[in-house]
This record gives C-alpha cells, structure tokens and sequence, in this order.
C-alpha cells in the first residue's frame, strides 16, 4: 500500500502551525507526502509548483482568507480540479454554504478527529 500512495501529495493550509503538525503527522503515517503552506499567498505559489492531489484548506487565515484562496486555485487552469478539504473553527452555516459552492469535497470543524480527517483524505485520493 506505501508504494502506490509515495506520489500521492496534500497540501496542508493553515496559519497554526500546530494544526498542521497534527494533519501532517496523521498522513505521513497513511504514506503521504505533505506539502505545508502557512497562508493564503504561500498555499498559492505551492499548488502551482508542487501540484498536490489534494489541499486541506483553513478558512480562517490573516491576510487572504481559505475562501479567497480557494476561488484564485479554481480561476487557475492548473489547480481548478483540485480536491478540496475546509477546514474552520466557524461552524456557521453561511461558511458551509459557500464552501460547497465553491466545490469543496467537504467541511471539516475544529476541533476535528485527525483520523476522520485522514480516512476522507484517503478515500478521496483513492477515488481520483
């Protein structure tokens, strides 16, 4: 299983580092490589580059929000088939409603459960 999933590669957007040791860590043991970006501008120039399968995406960020990132990524011929996972510390339903509409997989709320976390990860990496 390691060896078919060594090109599979996330990337992890969020400002806390913390959280994204956590998500890192969690997935690193599921045999994915993890790109880490602290904010919106840096998650950008990452996508371009790196081409992840996936992007876990915070929407609660100083300077561009997740949302702001995440309709730059779909504007762009190279990432706007990109999977995406919010995640968000607001659990409104407005936040919910716009994330599905700008074609996110899913919500995830903080606090979450890093293996619920990583077994949609999976499931949509697999599936692709």
């Amino acid at each position: 299983m390691g060896e078919i999933m060594n090109d599979r590669r996330v990337m992890v957007v969020d400002d806390d580092a913390f959280v994204r040791e956590i998500i890192k860590a969690k997935l690193t043991s599921k045999g994915l490589e993890v790109i880490e970006a602290a904010n919106g501008q840096e998650a950008l120039n990452k996508a371009q580059d790196e081409r992840p399968q996936l992007i876990v995406l915070d929407i609660m960020m100083p300077g561009m929000s997740g949302f702001d990132v995440c309709e730059r990524l779909r504007a762009n011929p190279q990432t706007v088939n990109v999977p995406i996972l919010f995640l968000t510390s607001r659990g409104d339903r407005e936040d919910r409603e716009r994330a599905m509409r700008l074609g996110a997989l899913d919500f995830f709320m903080k606090p979450f459960s890093p293996q619920k976390l990583s077994e949609k990860v999976l499931e949509i990496i697999y599936n692709q």
